[in-house]
């Protein structure tokens, strides 16, 4: 099989679908197209989670650690290879590598807990957070910021077919971070995850959307509002401390520690409605100043 369906952006869960083609091998069916005409990260990170989480029984995902080794061809299927490298009492680990045309694209170290009682603290949500429905989407914003916003970035924040539903806490920081700290804050949610019944499902759903607005905070403080950024994602971490909705509204909190030598790392913390944190993640990127296309 050498060609695949373009997604239709609608139903993620339905972009998660993959299809066993023996033991603990698996395919996609669909594919999504990022804005360098590859693969979209958050695609290949989920759709590895769901290929181990296949090979898992009463446990969830505790914690992925994932590189993105070569881009991906959004016009050929991913193949998956599952290693379960361990099952023990409580914890099971597994190893996926995700392959395309013979060569491997990327891979992932995933750990998998039963559940079990324990000490427990978490970092609180900040203080003073605007609840998600006082906020405006990206479309009305869009519209509201019609004449500072550059005609590519007002195009693309007033598309309504968008998956995932944003609302930003500081919009003018999605605007032009120069000067600024490296932080983003917002509320997102997936109302297509509304069909995913189980947690497992849920969480790779989670893991889908987290690569949404992660990488680009360590661009903030550097860069304007113009199209002449080259970001791509090098490795990402996740951890996932409890259960959780995407069809509910999540609060997101991303910052940049560091940039340096073409690489910018974010950090970012999750939220739900009721102020539980419910994972934390971490990506770095490279990142660049687009050339001039050659005359």
């Amino acid at each position: 099989m050498s060609t695949i369906r373009l997604w239709d952006g609608q139903s993620v869960p339905e972009l998660l679908v993959l299809d066993a083609l023996d033991l603990n091998l698996f395919i996609n069916r669909l594919n999504q197209r990022n804005a360098n005409d590859a693969l979209f990260g958050g695609q290949v990170l989920a759709q590895a989670l769901a290929a181990a989480s296949a090979t898992v029984e009463d446990r969830l995902v505790h914690s992925l650690h994932g590189y993105f080794l070569r881009a991906g061809a959004a016009d050929r299927p991913v193949i998956y290879q599952v290693d379960r490298t361990r099952d023990g009492g409580r914890f099971s680990t597994r190893r996926v590598v995700a392959i395309q045309k013979g060569e491997p694209i990327f891979h992932m170290e995933l750990g998998f807990h039963a559940a079990e009682e324990g000490f427990e603290h978490q970092r609180e949500l900040p203080e003073r957070v605007p609840a998600p429905e006082t906020l405006l989407d990206l479309p009305a914003l869009a519209e509201a910021m019609a004449d500072r916003l550059p005609e590519f970035l007002r195009r693309r924040w007033a598309d309504r077919g968008r998956p995932v539903e944003i609302r930003p806490v500081d919009p003018e920081h999605f605007l032009d971070g120069r000067g600024r700290e490296p932080r983003r804050r917002f509320w997102l949610r997936l109302p297509s995850g509304a069909a995913e019944p189980s947690q497992a499902g849920q969480r790779a759903l989670l893991t889908y959307v987290s690569d949404f607005w992660l990488a680009g905070t360590a661009a903030l403080p550097h860069v304007g509002p113009v199209p002449g950024l080259f970001l791509a994602s090098l490795d990402h971490a996740m951890w996932f401390h409890r259960d959780v909705r995407v069809d509910d509204w999540l609060f997101f909190e991303t910052v940049s520690p560091a940039a340096q030598a073409g690489r910018g790392l974010a950090l970012g913390f999750v939220h739900d409605l009721a102020g539980r944190l419910v994972a934390t993640m971490v990506q770095e990127a490279l990142i660049r100043p687009r050339r001039p296309a050659a005359s």
